[in-house]
């Protein structure tokens, strides 16, 4: 226990922790923005269609369509807000609160998406974190924190949160598929089935599923390598190459699910979802954040100081700077 407390409560700088706020809320508001024809339409369906799932299975009945309509656009509000640190106390945790509430609601009624899971839980941790002490509205004027426990224990939550999810469904597969799993047959026959029935409904598909199918060889490599990419995961709170390579290979698994089902998982294809194991704060050291003055060419330069130019008594006119005064 010892160790683990040790682990959790190791120091990290405010701007890491900044720097996840920012992506994790950003990416959740922006996907709200996205997909408005999805959350709006799930508030016209016929009320026989509702199937209550998570916080909202107490409901007997749906909410009204102008009350979801009014918790959408409070989440876009609040994500605005919480992305830009400003009265994060507040707006943080009342955007984790209605983000719940309206992803739930977009999945009860009788067809549940998991691809938001991973996503909400994030905005949970960050809401009740100290995230928004850097780089937001509210921390105008004040001097940056160093590294401490405070900000290092919600990016190590994070990362947990992330391994479990992939554990969780690598558990699912060899616990219900068994051996017909680990030898490509259930692959192979779910993607099949996924790519016949987009067909017959006329949804998007994947021609290139279509066509692996024919082919047996294919799927036990292919199976293998998403059990040990999901059982595997606890290796990346190691860190160092070996969290490099798992998160590489975790999103080129779902590269393969895009390419072979037609089925994308946002919030990891964008990256954000493996942000937590790496040092982020230093993407506002690259130079698309960071406007670097250009240098004049030599073309440019005067053949000669102008007449009123006075070299100061201590500068030392040597090397390239005396060619560049001359």
């Amino acid at each position: 226990m010892n160790r683990i407390n040790s682990w959790l409560m190791t120091p990290a700088p405010s701007q890491r922790l900044a720097m996840l706020r920012l992506l994790v809320m950003g990416y959740a508001t922006l996907f709200l923005v996205v997909r408005v024809e999805s959350f709006w339409r799930a508030t016209t369906r016929a009320p026989w269609q509702w199937r209550p799932v998570g916080v909202l299975s107490p409901l007997t009945q749906a909410p009204s369509a102008a009350l979801t309509q009014g918790v959408y656009v409070a989440a876009v509000v609040l994500g605005v807000a919480a992305c830009a640190g400003w009265r994060y106390r507040i707006t943080g945790p009342l955007f984790a609160v209605v983000f719940l509430l309206i992803t739930t609601h977009r999945v009860s009624w009788g067809h549940v998406l998991h691809t938001e899971h991973l996503v909400v839980i994030h905005v949970a941790i960050l809401a009740v974190t100290p995230a928004a002490v850097a780089w937001s509205f509210d921390a105008r004027g004040r001097s940056t924190l160093g590294p401490d426990a405070r900000f290092g224990w919600p990016i190590r939550v994070m990362a947990v949160a992330t391994v479990v999810g992939y554990v969780v469904a690598g558990v699912a597969k060899v616990r219900y598929g068994g051996g017909d799993w680990l030898v490509g047959d259930v692959l192979r026959n779910q993607v099949a089935f996924d790519n016949v029935r987009k067909v017959l409904l006329g949804d998007i598909h994947s021609p290139l599923g279509g066509w692996a199918v024919r082919f047996d060889a294919v799927f036990p490599p292919i199976a293998l390598a998403t059990v040990a990419v999901e059982l595997g995961a606890p290796l990346a709170l190691l860190g160092g190459r070996v969290r490099t390579v798992w998160a590489s290979a975790a999103w080129g698994f779902h590269v393969g699910i895009v390419a072979l089902m037609a089925i994308a998982f946002p919030y990891p294809l964008s990256g954000i979802a493996y942000a937590p194991f790496f040092a982020v704060e230093r993407l506002a050291n690259r130079r698309w954040f960071t406007r670097r003055p250009r240098p004049t060419p030599r073309g440019d330069l005067p053949e000669s100081p102008p007449a009123t130019f006075v070299a100061p008594r201590n500068l030392r006119l040597a090397g390239p700077r005396r060619r560049w005064l001359r």
